[in-house]
């Protein structure tokens, strides 16, 4: 029997496994493992090899607490991957033979660190993106020697900002350094640069015969000002970019292994809210088809989950090119699935309440990356449709108690079927009387599912149920339902989460109604602002890397154009569709306690934004208090350093004992 429940401080000893890569010869897997690593307050994550064909333990083979993303040489003889050095990411590579017993060789020395990389065809070179400066005059560098350890370059004497993507949030500002494509010889040399220009390269693939790369970006003056993207043929020897693909949000390009097609993400016009779908262009131009247009699901994985941040929506060819295969995501799920070159969609392997979050594709078999509400994710292998767990990264949860969640739908005033899912902590009893705390999902367009949630199950280890829900604008439900709110948050989406709220508390005895919580982060944040504006039900809020200002925040963050495709037009000169939708405009109607958490340098939603709402509810005298994270991104419950990620989970809990289990 489980000995005791789970807290904030288990964050260190939980583990989940990322970028599981089959070798070609289907023999071995490599994958890396993430863990929160108390010891360097950073994210920690090491490369293993498993061998398929015997059953000796996992291995490790890359030095190092943060090594990540390998990939396999064309030949099976080595891995390449990425690893912290000297504070950036450079190649490495492990040899197999020896049994990776071989000290790893470095590849690059980058300066400013690598990013995305990839072997070609024939494994004598590794293309590689790096950031270089692209932009004269756009910083001036402080001239001293980089500091500490790591050798972190300096803030600079000043940045001039002359376009929109000057930051990213989780990177920082651009600074006039834009990533750029190169190449090297996997033998190690001089790294030659192919594309330059004051653009961001954001995505590549390699030719099967090697002589050429496609490249996904926009080249072109005033890019910031578009979200399209096209594709552009470069030459491996060098030769000028030629543009064969473009009007479209391209990402993620996928060459076919015959060479003729070209795959790409991207989804089928400008609007907010629309579905991701998979598309083939020819090798050398024209119009290009889309594969999914029939497909009401998004092409990548939505589910949330405070393990692991986002993943890029990967596509992978069969060896005979004639199927394409992506995850696609579905009611509080994603799956693997494939599409023929002729548009018909098969199922490779029905998730059973569980979410994929990555795979690959070996000769005969599938690595699939999966995690589910009692497992924060491991590897499975589906062979002959049957799959086996390769991993058990957390066998120490089976001493924990958590929670399993119910499945609950809704039915909106409108007749729209709303998903949700509750969970009850271990000594629930409907004749007792229960506190419960809403979550709300950020977005607007991810999704709550059958994902491991470490805050979840924390809160109801405290004695909460913890009810979640996916409300107008989530993605697995249709492209329609996933539009519903787009130029109406605090809409059809609050209304429909009050009354998903009201009907969980009809059918479930147990729950005291005046012990209501409401928390939620990023679109999440704004709806738990909005909602404590618009209803006193709730006895406290948590609202973290939130919205309060829908005017102000308009230009100032890392996604304008994605805002002003989600929001509408902007605020000049008239403001007042954006203010009627911000939720400090309904500030003297908040009386809830408020806790506000955010990070300093969240690019995505500014602190501001927080910074603003504190101070209109202290100056009416309103009982709220605000957390602020230093140098932490938007990215802090997933990605944020330990102890400040544990920090974060206490002051949640905390808040909601205070006000609730009284």
């Amino acid at each position: 029997m489980p000995d005791r429940s789970i807290n904030a401080q288990d964050l260190e000893e939980l583990r989940w496994v990322d970028r599981a890569r089959l070798s070609p010869d289907g023999s071995g897997i490599a994958y890396q493992v993430g863990f929160a690593d108390s010891a360097e307050h950073d994210s920690g994550c090491c490369v293993w090899f498993l061998n398929l064909q015997g059953d000796d333990p996992p291995q490790r083979i890359a030095e190092g607490r943060r090594s990540h993303s390998p990939q396999w040489s064309p030949d099976g003889n080595s891995i390449a991957y990425l690893a912290r050095c000297e504070g950036r990411d450079q190649i490495f590579i492990a040899e197999r033979g020896a049994n990776w017993n071989s000290p790893p060789r470095r590849l690059t020395t980058a300066t400013d660190g690598c990013a995305s990389f990839r072997w070609a065809p024939d494994g004598s070179q590794v293309a590689f993106l790096s950031s270089v400066p692209s932009e004269d005059g756009a910083v001036v560098d402080d001239p001293r020697p980089h500091q500490g350890e790591d050798k972190q370059r300096r803030p600079p004497v000043a940045r001039r900002i002359r376009r929109l993507d000057d930051k990213h949030d989780g990177m920082g500002f651009v600074d006039g350094r834009h990533p750029h494509l190169f190449l090297i010889p996997a033998a190690g040399g001089r790294a030659q640069q192919l594309t330059q220009g004051a653009f961001d390269v954001e995505g590549f693939d390699w030719s099967p015969d090697g002589r050429q790369l496609v490249v996904c970006g926009d080249f072109e003056p005033d890019s910031d000002l578009r979200r399209t993207r096209n594709l552009y043929l470069v030459d491996a020897e060098g030769a000028a970019p030629v543009r064969i693909a473009g009007g479209l949000e391209i990402s993620n390009p996928c060459w076919s292994p015959e060479g003729d097609v070209i795959a790409f993400v991207a989804p089928a016009g400008p609007g907010a809210g629309l579905f991701d779908r998979a598309w083939v262009v020819a090798a050398d131009g024209g119009d290009p088809q889309c594969l999914t247009a029939g497909l009401d699901r998004s092409v990548g994985g939505s589910v949330g989950s405070d393990m692991r941040s986002g993943h890029e929506a990967r596509l992978l060819w069969s060896r005979d090119g004639d199927r394409l295969y992506f995850i696609a995501s579905g009611p509080g799920t994603a799956e693997v699935c494939s599409v023929t070159r002729q548009g018909e969609v098969r199922i490779e392997h029905p998730a059973a309440r569980s979410v994929a979050y990555d795979f690959d594709l070996g000769p005969s078999a599938l690595a699939i990356c999966v995690t589910d509400p009692l497992n924060p994710g491991d590897v499975e292998l589906v062979e002959g449709g049957a799959a086996r767990r390769l991993t058990d990264l957390n066998p120490w949860l089976r001493d924990r108690h958590l929670a399993y969640p119910e499945e609950h739908w809704f039915t909106t005033a409108d007749g729209l079927r709303i998903q949700g899912w509750l969970l009850r902590p271990s000594d629930f009893d409907e004749s007792g009387s229960f506190p419960l705390v809403m979550q709300i999902h950020g977005g607007p367009h991810g999704q709550y599912g059958w994902a491991f949630f470490h805050e979840f199950q924390m809160l109801a280890s405290l004695g909460m149920l913890v009810f979640y829900t996916n409300p107008p604008g989530s993605e697995g439900y249709g492209e329609a339902f996933c539009q519903a709110v787009v130029r109406d948050w605090g809409g059809a989406d609050f209304e429909a989460l009050m009354q998903a709220l009201d009907q969980i508390l009809e059918r479930v005895g147990g729950i005291d109604e005046t012990r209501l919580g409401i928390a939620g982060g990023s679109y999440g944040g704004y709806l738990t602002n909005w909602a404590i504006g618009h209803t006193n039900r709730f006895a406290a809020a948590v609202s973290m890397r939130s919205i309060s200002n829908l005017v102000s925040e308009y230009a100032q963050h890392d996604i304008v154009l994605w805002g002003a495709l989600e929001l509408g037009p902007g605020p000049w000169p008239d403001p007042d569709e954006l203010w009627r939708r911000s939720p400090i405009r309904y500030v003297r109607s908040i009386h809830t306690p408020l806790l506000l958490l955010h990070g300093e340098m969240d690019l995505r939603c500014a602190i501001s934004q927080s910074e603003e709402l504190f101070g209109a509810l202290r100056l009416l005298g309103r009982r709220v208090e605000m957390v602020r994270y230093p140098g932490e991104s938007h990215d802090l419950s997933r990605s944020g350093r330990p102890d400040r990620r544990i920090d974060r989970l206490n002051r949640i809990g905390g808040f909601f004992s205070e006000h609730l289990l009284r």
